[in-house]
């Protein structure tokens, strides 16, 4: 393994290595001063960018990955910095660890890839990162492991160059008004049309997603309202009904045990109940709806931070 300290760059020999960023002050990364052409780290940057789009489709391999710094001079508006960057903003949210779209305070310093792609962590920390870890488990697309010191501690994540958003993270990342409510789980049936679990001769209508998860946890609520329903029937086994504002409802099926009440007024984020296998069920998971006006929404669609 060759190490470029001008790049802060270790290059691997193979997707199975690690590449290892070691930085133990983000003021090691080469920073960039000035968005402008006569600043050298930052025309490195861009020629980095340059070269990895032409090799996209030519067979040829795309550059290195190496890792930049800049320090925004004053608050700055988040999507005007990724253009300014030449990068597209879901590369610089999901290394930065970044939730939402909101302005970027003055003084504070954000990492830059040198190429486009999605940073997966593999401890996530916010809403934002379960949902794209959760989404990306079975995705065999390029990747490879990396790890980024900052702050005085490792974070490890997954890079897959060249990689955007889903439609369901980007509705999350700017702000749709859901959150996702397991602290951790794996998308395991989606909404719409699917076989049914127990006959696979039958097509039925799945009005949620279901989110597996292991037993007993906690399920949060995807957004502040009243809980108008907790508890048990033939289908849902144990679940929890929220009503929201403008009509919208959310329902969590399957719980082991309830833990809102009737009538409450929950918060996003509050603990509603614990993941379980009541009701119809194959298994500990989560099933999750969103309805507006009593008809169900795709859930993948609407996750987002509060509001």
């Amino acid at each position: 393994m060759a190490f470029d300290r001008s790049r802060g760059l270790c290059i691997a020999l193979s997707l199975g290595t690690l590449i290892s960023f070691a930085a133990g002050a983000q003021s090691f990364y080469p920073r960039i001063h000035a968005l402008r052409p006569d600043d050298v780290i930052f025309e490195q940057l861009s020629e980095s960018i340059q070269n990895f789009y032409a090799t996209q489709g030519s067979g040829n391999p795309p550059p290195e990955l190496s890792i930049y710094s800049y320090t925004t001079p004053g608050e700055t508006d988040f999507f005007s910095l990724a253009a300014a960057l030449s990068l597209p903003y879901d590369s610089l949210a999901t290394l930065n660890r970044l939730q939402d779209a909101a302005a970027i305070p003055k003084g504070r310093t954000i990492l830059v890839p040198s190429i486009p792609g999605i940073f997966v962590s593999l401890e996530p920390e916010n809403d934002l990162e379960y949902l794209v870890k959760s989404l990306r488990v079975e995705d065999t697309g390029p990747h490879y492991r990396v790890r980024i010191l900052r702050d005085g501690r490792a974070e490890d994540f997954m890079f897959f160059p060249g990689s955007s958003f889903l439609a369901s993270e980007r509705s999350f990342f700017l702000v749709a008004g859901f959150r996702f409510p397991l602290p951790k789980g794996v998308i395991s049936s989606g909404f719409g049309l699917r076989t049914d679990p127990f006959d696979s001769h039958k097509i039925q209508f799945h009005p949620g997603i279901d989110i597996a998860a292991p037993l007993g946890t906690p399920i949060f609520a995807a957004r502040g309202g009243r809980v108008i329903a907790a508890e048990r029937n033939a289908i849902y086994g144990n679940y929890v009904l929220v009503l929201h504002d403008n009509g919208w409802e959310s329902l969590y099926g399957h719980m082991s045990k309830i833990l809102a009440r009737y009538g409450q007024i929950v918060r996003t984020g509050d603990t509603l109940g614990l993941v379980g296998s009541t009701g119809i069920s194959t298994g500990p998971h989560l099933h999750f709806e969103i309805r507006k006006h009593g008809v169900a929404e795709n859930p993948l669609d609407l996750l987002g931070p509060e509001n």
